[in-house]
């Protein structure tokens, strides 16, 4: 598939740092396979080459994992009060610092989001664009007739590209400053098929039925059994044969997690960052009645040298386990 006119555009941009010097020099690039090749050739530059010595590129290394103790189990009344608690820091970013809670880039703070704003909603259309190819290598095709759920949708920063590419986009949030900004964005655009929920504060809401579930850089900063509860939530609502994208670390260094000790504790009205182990999310996948497709590091949660953060592609298969209680 050729790559767009402001995907080379954007090439330059981020790669070259700078502006393509003609048309004709864009229309040299469409022909690419697809945005990764778009990079691979720019990075193949000389003009690339000669700025490798200014990005100061080490490579990172990998924590050294030993064991974490992490408590996912908890009780619908423990669960109803972490989510008192998760509601009030995001409400609070949400009526603070919208875009920059999204992604946490200083350009994207509210003093400098006025000149970067083009910016922040190119980088939610690419990850839509990167969501369907992977949906799509995975067999699930026809995005135009199918219904997406979004869990975390912010202030609709992918939730607009995914509603250009689907028949219906169900977005939710637990920030009722962050879906209104999302709300605007998507009637500004004339997108009428994307409809928005603000989750409660003392439930997990139960999901509209989809062909596909997508979230990321959202879970993370849940503690572990809102976590848990939020996979298995998702996997249920999918359709038969539907797919879930979902992004979780698994791995944070010096991490642990008692469920009484942070129900406890006073927390700053700020973005907190949590793990699950993989094998408990292996354990909820199976529960589901769902099959485990791809699993991969994807540095989404940053701190390269000391979270581990994976992506996950899971299909539902047939009716899920009876395992009673929640864990």
């Amino acid at each position: 598939m050729a790559v767009s006119r402001d995907a080379v555009r954007w090439g330059y941009r981020f790669l070259l740092g700078r502006e393509p010097e003609s048309e004709e020099a864009i229309r040299a690039h469409l022909g690419v396979r697809n945005e990764l090749h778009l990079a691979r050739v720019l990075m193949d530059s000389r003009e690339f080459a000669s700025k490798k010595a200014q990005l100061c590129v080490q490579r990172t290394v990998q924590p050294e994992l030993s064991t974490i103790e992490v408590e996912s189990a908890a009780t619908p009344d423990e669960l109803a009060r972490c989510l008192t608690k998760i509601k009030s820091s995001w409400s609070h970013l949400g009526s603070v610092t919208p875009h920059f809670s999204v992604l946490t880039d200083p350009q994207f703070l509210p003093e400098n989001i006025d000149g970067t704003i083009e910016t922040f909603w190119k980088s939610g259309e690419l990850e839509a664009d990167q969501a369907i190819r992977t949906l799509e290598r995975h067999g699930l095709s026809g995005a135009a007739t199918k219904t997406c759920v979004e869990y975390g949708c912010g202030v609709g920063r992918v939730t607009t590209g995914l509603s250009r590419r689907f028949k219906s986009v169900h977005a939710y949030d637990i920030s009722a400053a962050h879906l209104e900004l999302a709300s605007s964005r998507a009637a500004a655009l004339g997108l009428g098929n994307a409809t928005f929920h603000e989750c409660s504060a003392n439930v997990l809401t139960a999901l509209e039925p989809c062909d596909a579930f997508y979230s990321r850089i959202v879970f993370q900063h849940n503690p572990p059994p809102v976590i848990v509860e939020l996979i298995r939530r998702a996997l249920q609502a999918l359709k038969p044969e539907g797919i879930a994208l979902f992004q979780v670390p698994s791995y944070i260094t010096g991490y642990h997690f008692k469920l009484q000790e942070w129900l406890a504790a006073e927390h700053p009205l700020d973005m907190q960052m949590h793990c699950v182990p993989q094998k408990r999310i292996f354990e909820v996948i199976v529960e589901c009645g769902c099959a485990l497709l791809e699993v991969r590091e994807d540095g989404s949660a940053g701190a390269l040298d000391k979270i581990v953060s994976n992506s996950f592609v899971v299909r539902k298969t047939s009716l899920p386990h009876d395992h009673g209680q929640l864990s």
